[in-house]
Protein backbone atom coordinates (compact mmCIF):
# COMPACT_ATOMS: atom_id res chain seq x y z
CA UNK A 1 0.00 0.00 0.00
CA UNK A 2 0.83 3.31 -0.99
CA UNK A 3 2.32 5.94 1.70
CA UNK A 4 0.06 9.26 1.23
CA UNK A 5 1.38 12.18 3.10
CA UNK A 6 -0.05 13.41 6.13
CA UNK A 7 -2.28 16.87 5.65
CA UNK A 8 -1.80 19.17 8.41
CA UNK A 9 -3.45 22.13 9.32
CA UNK A 10 -3.36 24.78 12.17
CA UNK A 11 -6.29 26.94 13.41
CA UNK A 12 -7.76 28.37 16.38
CA UNK A 13 -9.54 26.54 18.68
CA UNK A 14 -11.28 27.54 22.60
CA UNK A 15 -11.58 25.89 25.63
CA UNK A 16 -13.33 26.30 28.36
CA UNK A 17 -11.91 28.29 31.18
CA UNK A 18 -13.82 28.60 34.26
CA UNK A 19 -17.12 31.06 34.58
CA UNK A 20 -16.37 34.47 35.26
CA UNK A 21 -17.39 37.28 37.87
CA UNK A 22 -20.94 37.80 35.67
CA UNK A 23 -21.33 34.34 35.63
CA UNK A 24 -20.67 33.84 31.75
CA UNK A 25 -18.38 31.33 30.35
CA UNK A 26 -14.76 32.05 30.09
CA UNK A 27 -12.59 30.23 27.18
CA UNK A 28 -9.09 30.36 26.65
CA UNK A 29 -7.74 30.16 22.88
CA UNK A 30 -5.85 27.18 21.67
CA UNK A 31 -3.62 26.77 18.71
CA UNK A 32 -5.09 23.10 17.14
CA UNK A 33 -3.87 20.85 14.84
CA UNK A 34 -5.50 18.71 12.12
CA UNK A 35 -3.89 16.09 10.80
CA UNK A 36 -5.67 13.93 7.88
CA UNK A 37 -4.37 11.22 6.29
CA UNK A 38 -6.75 9.95 3.94
CA UNK A 39 -9.16 7.68 3.35
CA UNK A 40 -9.74 6.97 7.18
CA UNK A 41 -7.73 8.60 9.56
CA UNK A 42 -8.21 11.75 10.85
CA UNK A 43 -6.61 13.51 14.30
CA UNK A 44 -7.38 16.81 15.78
CA UNK A 45 -6.23 18.09 19.05
CA UNK A 46 -4.41 20.55 20.65
CA UNK A 47 -1.29 21.15 19.14
CA UNK A 48 2.16 21.01 21.00
CA UNK A 49 5.45 22.48 20.82
CA UNK A 50 6.87 19.64 18.72
CA UNK A 51 4.28 20.15 16.31
CA UNK A 52 5.67 23.63 15.49
CA UNK A 53 9.32 22.02 14.73
CA UNK A 54 7.75 19.12 12.72
CA UNK A 55 5.74 21.27 10.19
CA UNK A 56 6.93 24.76 10.00
CA UNK A 57 5.15 25.42 6.44
CA UNK A 58 1.47 25.06 7.76
CA UNK A 59 2.54 26.56 11.01
CA UNK A 60 3.97 30.13 8.63
CA UNK A 61 0.74 29.73 7.12
CA UNK A 62 -1.10 29.91 9.88
CA UNK A 63 0.81 32.81 12.00
CA UNK A 64 0.60 35.04 8.75
CA UNK A 65 -3.76 34.51 9.11
CA UNK A 66 -3.38 35.11 12.34
CA UNK A 67 -1.16 38.39 11.79
CA UNK A 68 -3.54 39.12 9.19
CA UNK A 69 -6.57 38.89 10.88
CA UNK A 70 -5.80 41.15 14.30
CA UNK A 71 -3.40 43.41 12.40
CA UNK A 72 -3.89 46.65 13.53
CA UNK A 73 -0.56 48.66 12.13
CA UNK A 74 -1.53 48.83 8.34
CA UNK A 75 -2.69 51.50 6.88
CA UNK A 76 -6.14 50.83 4.81
CA UNK A 77 -9.09 48.50 4.96
CA UNK A 78 -8.25 45.05 6.21
CA UNK A 79 -9.45 42.14 4.51
CA UNK A 80 -10.29 40.70 7.35
CA UNK A 81 -13.32 42.83 7.84
CA UNK A 82 -14.27 43.29 4.39
CA UNK A 83 -17.52 40.77 3.39
CA UNK A 84 -16.79 40.35 -0.13
CA UNK A 85 -13.92 38.30 0.77
CA UNK A 86 -14.59 34.73 1.94
CA UNK A 87 -12.70 32.84 4.17
CA UNK A 88 -10.87 30.49 1.33
CA UNK A 89 -10.43 33.86 -0.28
CA UNK A 90 -8.41 35.78 2.86
CA UNK A 91 -6.40 32.60 3.92
CA UNK A 92 -4.93 32.50 0.11
CA UNK A 93 -4.33 36.31 0.30
CA UNK A 94 -2.65 36.43 3.68
CA UNK A 95 -0.35 33.55 2.48
CA UNK A 96 0.58 36.50 -0.28
CA UNK A 97 1.43 39.25 2.59
CA UNK A 98 -1.80 41.06 0.89
CA UNK A 99 -3.88 42.32 4.18
CA UNK A 100 -5.61 45.59 3.06
CA UNK A 101 -8.17 46.37 0.13
CA UNK A 102 -5.77 48.68 -1.09
CA UNK A 103 -2.73 46.24 -1.40
CA UNK A 104 -4.88 44.05 -3.11
CA UNK A 105 -5.96 46.64 -5.80
CA UNK A 106 -2.25 47.53 -6.34
CA UNK A 107 -1.58 43.95 -7.47
CA UNK A 108 -5.06 44.17 -10.17
CA UNK A 109 -4.94 40.99 -10.99
CA UNK A 110 -1.42 40.29 -11.76
CA UNK A 111 0.03 36.89 -10.29
CA UNK A 112 -2.67 36.27 -8.67
CA UNK A 113 -5.27 32.84 -9.53
CA UNK A 114 -8.27 33.19 -11.77
CA UNK A 115 -10.59 32.98 -8.93
CA UNK A 116 -8.80 36.30 -6.94
CA UNK A 117 -8.80 38.35 -10.43
CA UNK A 118 -12.36 39.46 -9.73
CA UNK A 119 -12.27 40.21 -6.19
CA UNK A 120 -8.75 42.28 -7.32
CA UNK A 121 -10.91 44.43 -9.42
CA UNK A 122 -13.45 44.75 -6.88
CA UNK A 123 -10.65 45.86 -4.36
CA UNK A 124 -10.30 48.38 -7.50
CA UNK A 125 -13.60 50.09 -7.85
CA UNK A 126 -13.64 50.10 -4.12
CA UNK A 127 -10.38 52.12 -4.15
CA UNK A 128 -12.21 54.40 -6.37
CA UNK A 129 -15.36 55.20 -4.53
CA UNK A 130 -12.95 56.01 -1.41
CA UNK A 131 -11.50 58.47 -3.23
CA UNK A 132 -14.92 59.82 -4.64
CA UNK A 133 -16.32 60.00 -1.06
CA UNK A 134 -13.43 61.64 -0.67
CA UNK A 135 -14.21 64.54 -2.82
CA UNK A 136 -18.04 64.63 -1.18
CA UNK A 137 -17.44 64.91 1.91
CA UNK A 138 -15.32 68.06 1.17
CA UNK A 139 -18.26 69.65 -0.93
CA UNK A 140 -20.51 68.62 1.85
CA UNK A 141 -18.37 70.40 4.37
CA UNK A 142 -18.33 73.53 2.30
CA UNK A 143 -21.77 73.29 1.80
CA UNK A 144 -22.86 72.95 5.32
CA UNK A 145 -20.97 76.21 5.81
CA UNK A 146 -22.41 77.66 3.63
CA UNK A 147 -26.02 77.08 4.57
CA UNK A 148 -24.62 78.35 8.50
CA UNK A 149 -23.58 81.40 7.03
CA UNK A 150 -27.30 81.64 5.06
CA UNK A 151 -28.85 80.73 8.42
CA UNK A 152 -26.85 83.77 10.54
CA UNK A 153 -28.16 86.16 7.95
CA UNK A 154 -31.74 84.85 7.65
CA UNK A 155 -31.77 85.26 11.32
CA UNK A 156 -30.04 88.55 10.76
CA UNK A 157 -32.62 89.77 8.38
CA UNK A 158 -35.73 88.41 10.66
CA UNK A 159 -34.54 90.52 13.60
CA UNK A 160 -34.49 93.49 11.24
CA UNK A 161 -37.54 92.94 10.09
CA UNK A 162 -39.55 92.70 13.25
CA UNK A 163 -37.56 95.58 14.45
CA UNK A 164 -38.98 97.90 10.98
CA UNK A 165 -42.40 95.99 11.57
CA UNK A 166 -42.41 97.96 15.08
CA UNK A 167 -41.31 100.79 13.83
CA UNK A 168 -43.86 101.10 11.57
CA UNK A 169 -46.33 100.17 13.70
CA UNK A 170 -45.23 103.00 16.14
CA UNK A 171 -45.20 105.50 13.39
CA UNK A 172 -48.71 104.86 12.17
CA UNK A 173 -50.55 104.96 16.19
CA UNK A 174 -48.66 108.65 15.76
CA UNK A 175 -49.86 109.41 12.44
CA UNK A 176 -53.70 107.95 13.39
CA UNK A 177 -53.38 110.14 16.67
Amino acid sequence: MAETPTLVRFYSGWEPAGQGDDGMPLYKENIMIRLDRPPYLSVTRVSEPDDFLNHPAPFEMFQKEQAARKQTYVEGYPLALWPAVNEAEFKMLADRDIVTVEQLAKIKGKDLPPSLKELAERAVHLVKLQTGAAKFEELLKEREGRITALEEQVKDAMLTIATQKTQIERLMVRGAG
